[in-house]
């Protein structure tokens, strides 16, 4: 966490808790993971998960909104077809119960900022759950495409960085569709 240190004394180059904080955003935003394990006195272990190449991924193809974005499949643990009787409301929240598991649910679209599919218009709802640190969180997408193995570009400093968005893809149609984020895409 940012302003966390173990340091005794703030010096010019540690002390001040930004160095992991650093390390695990950096790495979140190449889709990996960072894990932490301890016993005081013991052991320390950091685990740093990055894709095997960084350049290309495998990433399922989704539609929100009517536009193509694409997910990296390492973080998506399911996708399944839901009504919209499965939506439940808990404390003023949308969720669904998988498998006795509640799930927040969320509309990728209005989490991008735009306008959320109209579910009362469906009949069934395409949905994705997706895991990020060990917390699973359900998307309704307009509809899935399919995998497919792409090249991450960078956005450039022109745009950049944007919320929920880890870069872009020029897809086989020449079609360009964003690369989401799933560490951020809540934030």
């Amino acid at each position: 966490r940012p302003g966390f240190s173990t340091a005794s004394a703030v010096t010019d180059i540690s002390g001040r808790g930004v160095g992991m904080d650093a390390v695990k955003n950096v790495v979140e935003s190449l889709s990996g993971t960072i894990e932490v394990d301890s016993v005081p006195e013991q052991y320390l272990r950091v685990v740093i998960k990055l894709p095997l190449t960084l350049a290309i991924i495998k990433a399922l193809l989704v539609l929100a909104d009517g536009a193509t974005y694409a997910i990296p499949i390492q973080t998506v643990r399911e996708n399944l077809q839901i009504t919209k009787d499965q939506i439940k409301t808990v404390q003023q929240h949308d969720v669904i119960v998988l498998r006795d598991e509640i799930l927040p649910l969320y509309d990728l679209a209005g989490c991008l900022g735009f306008s959320p599919l109209n579910v009362e218009d469906e009949a069934s709802l395409s949905v994705i759950v997706m895991e990020t640190r060990g917390q699973k969180t359900a998307f309704i997408v307009e509809d899935l495409i399919g995998q497919q193995e792409i090249v991450i570009k960078t956005l450039g400093d022109l745009i950049g960085d944007v919320k929920g968005i880890a870069g872009a893809a020029v897809l086989g149609n020449g079609q360009v569709a964003l690369i989401l984020d799933n560490s951020t895409l809540l934030r």
